[in-house]
């Protein structure tokens, strides 16, 4: 008869030790769906149409006391610092003065063509005389609308016809004493005039502007560390800010850095959640065929509502005159991807639980996007977490 072979201890510590063995072998590839989750990498992608305020780096120049501007520089055109830009009559000028020049020098013209020229056929005059009456015609058609165009581009092009017309006449104007008498009147009325006249050069270099909204004193560079979203919430709604008109002098021009500008927006904190850094790809409305690069630069949260600034240092473009509309915001995220049971808080802190010691340890991170299902997310600290480590589901 066979005898049997006695199970030993050592046997059944032999076994132990090799199911152990096999069990850390297979338990990266075990579930641990209610306890645990692997953090995994993942891409998303985030579009959304939002109400924006434009904020520009822009230099207001005003005037006290100001009673007329005459510009000089062209609307939306570079400029360099010291460069003429308006001319200013300050409180002592009236438009009395200016009608008694134009007076002046309609009796010069009409003297010229009725008496020193009645006789004479002068064909470059009649021809300054034809361009004189094209502007005027052209300029009537801007302010009744039965043309599209620059009113003030065709009322620069009207002043120019005319004082070249002024300046071939008292080029060419013969010796008489009562045409000399008027041109004195002329250059005695002048001479008034200039002395009530400030001339307003560039305090910097960028595009020039003479068109304002009102909010320039508010949205400013300065003025970005402390906007609300009250504030952004008051200008998307029309409604002045609290130092709006308070300042008394008249705003003459604008210098804007045309490369330089930011777009804040305000939104729902549950569901977008933008971090400093990140570069969105913008659009706005209307200006379809513009697109733009974003960095977001700041982001604020305030009662379930989240305020974000983008920096822009694209060129401004049309943009220059806009200052509310909306923007569509689009950008691919790649990160690190959980379960969005695994983000928890600690103390007003987001994070989550890393699986590395008994309990865990508590990692806070960024949740760059949450649908419900999972969460893409980015630990505060570099390094912190990586692919293939595992965190609890409290």
């Amino acid at each position: 008869m066979r005898r049997r072979r006695r199970v030993t201890g050592r046997f059944y510590v032999f076994l132990l030790i090799l199911l152990l063995i096999v069990f850390l072998i297979v338990r990266p590839y075990l579930s641990f769906s209610s306890k645990e989750a692997v953090i995994m990498t993942a891409n998303t992608q985030y579009a959304q149409m939002m109400d924006c305020v434009i904020i520009r780096d822009e230099t207001v120049v005003s005037s006290e006391s100001t009673a007329r501007v005459e510009y000089v520089a062209s609307e939306n055109t570079l400029v360099d610092a010291g460069d003429t830009i308006a001319y200013v009559y300050t409180a002592g000028y009236s438009e009395g003065l200016l009608q008694k020049l134009e007076d002046t020098r309609a009796k010069i013209q009409d003297y010229h063509k009725n008496v020193i020229l009645q006789n004479i056929k002068d064909a470059t005059l009649e021809r300054y005389d034809t361009i004189v009456d094209m502007m005027v015609l052209e300029f009537k058609h801007l302010v009744n609308h039965d043309s599209h165009g620059s009113l003030l581009t065709a009322a620069r092009q009207l002043e120019t016809a005319m004082v070249n017309r002024q300046e071939y006449l008292r080029q060419n104007k013969r010796e008489d004493t009562k045409l000399t008498k008027l041109y004195d009147e002329e250059n005695t009325r002048m001479t008034s005039i200039q002395s009530w006249r400030r001339v307003e050069t560039a305090p910097e270099g960028g595009v020039v502007s003479f068109y304002m909204d009102g909010y320039e004193s508010d949205l400013t560079l300065d003025s970005l560390s402390s906007l609300t979203t009250s504030d952004v919430r008051a200008v998307l709604s029309g409604d002045r800010l609290s130092s709006a008109g308070a300042d008394k002098s008249v705003p003459v021009f604008r210098i804007v850095n045309q490369d330089s500008w930011y777009v804040a927006l305000v939104a729902d904190a549950n569901s977008w959640n933008p971090v400093v850094g990140q570069e969105y790809f913008l659009q706005m409305q209307g200006y379809e065929d513009l697109a733009f690069t974003a960095s977001v630069t700041s982001v604020q949260k305030e009662s379930g509502s989240l305020l974000a600034v983008f920096e822009i240092n694209d060129p401004i473009g049309p943009l220059i005159y806009q200052r509310t509309g909306k923007a569509m915001l689009s950008i691919t995220i790649s990160g690190l991807s959980v379960t969005s049971k695994a983000i928890a808080e600690q103390n007003g802190q987001t994070g989550v639980w890393l699986y590395d010691v008994p309990g865990g340890t508590f990692i806070p991170v960024e949740v760059l996007s949450d649908d419900g299902s999972n969460a893409l997310i980015q630990p505060l600290v570099e390094g912190a977490i990586d692919v293939g480590q595992r965190v609890l589901i409290k």
